[in-house]
């Protein structure tokens, strides 16, 4: 629902969801498995993965010295680095916390590596560019696969002559910045800073430099059934929340092809829904000028059925948005 440039992101997320355990060292026949992933994680330019950590800590709030201070390098130990009989270096997946010291560490063990900020684009202008693109070679890709997981894996082919392995550092962790980024960029163009785009992400830091704001009542909801919407509507109404019921109808029934919903946002308190799966609607998740809005499937009685949701602009809303994908054939059809 977002157009914003780091839509890479969601992308990758969805590859690579589980904080993963230590990696030894990988097998060739386990490693083909990953193919998919794996090609996924390395089709970007400048950054070639980004990878959500659960069980970090996420609560919104600056580190001593605000948005501008610099982590220390010796806060957070570094993940172990092993060292191949070829001389290659491999480690597993750092968390958000351990890349500063594993920048220094790889930096001490004559690696090229940069550790780069992440800036609101108000305070980076850099273009990015210059990043290594997928590799024929599967042995030139800088994220391997192991036996358990996966490993980032260091030597001349992976970040080979002319090329610098880059870890992006948003010093405002945990706003913002949800997953670790690293990829492999020609050295003459590694940034200096790199953009985040994450929406609501200037105000977000605005916000945490001040006293907290208070998002006034929260109602908690379940993600509703089709057939349990209509109830959920009348109760929201009644609780004064601005929501909506747009249906899904096939481009010949309808001409709006939706657009306005919020996208991802920087602040997690701003985020319509919460960890557990659950709805959380306050003047933060749904602020002024916009609309809660739940979609209607095109078949509502189908067996796997579910009901959207997301928070639009309320000039915006529309009785219906275009369905783009098919409705599922009836039980029984022909499938030729």
């Amino acid at each position: 629902m977002s157009t914003r440039p780091s839509g890479f992101e969601d992308r990758l997320k969805a590859a690579l969801l589980a904080r993963l355990p230590e990696a030894p060292a990988p097998s060739p026949s386990p490693a083909r498995r990953y193919g998919v992933p794996l090609a996924v994680g390395v089709a970007t330019a400048a950054v070639v993965a980004v990878m959500a950590l659960p069980g970090s800590a996420r609560n919104g709030s600056l580190p001593a010295g605000g948005a501008t201070a610099s982590p220390s390098p010796s806060a957070t130990e570094a993940p172990e680095i092993k060292k191949d009989p070829d001389g290659s270096l491999r480690f597993k997946l750092p968390e958000a916390g351990q890349i500063p010291a594993l920048v220094e560490r790889l930096k001490a063990l004559g690696v090229r590596v940069a550790l780069v900020p992440k800036r609101p684009p108000s305070q980076c202008s850099e273009p990015g560019g210059g990043g290594r693109g997928p590799q024929a070679d599967r042995e030139a890709e800088v994220l391997q696969p192991a036996d358990d997981g996966f490993i980032l894996k260091v030597n001349a082919k992976t970040v080979p002559p002319g090329h610098t392995l880059m870890f992006p550092w948003a010093d405002y962790y945990p706003l913002g910045e949800r997953g670790v980024g690293f990829g492999v960029v020609e050295t003459s163009k590694v940034p200096s800073c790199s953009i985040d785009y994450s929406e609501g992400l200037e105000e977000a830091l605005k916000a945490a430099s001040g006293p907290p704001k208070d998002p006034g009542k929260t109602i908690e909801v379940e993600v509703p059934t089709p057939d349990g919407l209509p109830e959920l509507v009348r109760r929201l109404q009644a609780e004064g929340v601005s929501v909506a019921v747009v249906e899904k109808k096939p481009a010949s029934e309808c001409s709006h092809p939706g657009g306005g919903y919020r996208g991802p946002q920087a602040d997690p308190e701003a985020e319509l829904r919460r960890g557990d799966g659950r709805l959380q609607i306050n003047s933060k998740t749904v602020p002024p000028g916009y609309t809660l809005v739940f979609s209607k499937p095109a078949t509502p009685s189908g067996l796997h059925a579910t009901t959207g949701f997301g928070v639009k602009e309320t000039s915006k809303v529309t009785p219906c948005e275009i369905a783009f994908s098919p409705p599922p054939s009836p039980p029984g059809a022909s499938s030729r």
